[in-house]
């Protein structure tokens, strides 16, 4: 169950068919908006990403919005290379 409100709240739920034959529910890919970094922030040693959440949008939980900013990288914990510049995008109000 998607709760109101979450950035998945408007994605489809789709059943596609398995191998074995099961169809299970599941979301299907959730869009990525456009969102383009107002702030580059080059990683220091130790940091999370709820950390840089919680330093530049007042909440950690939206650690996802950063996530967005930076989709080249896969693997989240590659963007917490020690040196590496991330970009960090305005907040934004999921509805």
């Amino acid at each position: 169950m998607v709760f109101k409100g979450s950035r998945y709240a408007s994605v489809d739920v789709i059943q596609p068919v398995r191998a074995d034959g099961k169809s299970p529910r599941v979301l299907a890919e959730r869009p990525t908006p456009a969102t383009p970094g107002v702030l580059a922030h080059t990683i220091t040693e130790g940091e999370r990403l709820d950390q840089l959440a919680s330093q530049f949008y007042s909440e950690p939980t939206k650690y996802w919005i950063i996530l967005d900013a930076n989709l080249a990288e896969l693997n989240p914990f590659d963007l917490l290379q020690p040196g590496r510049a991330i970009q960090i995008p305005r907040n934004r109000i999921v509805r």
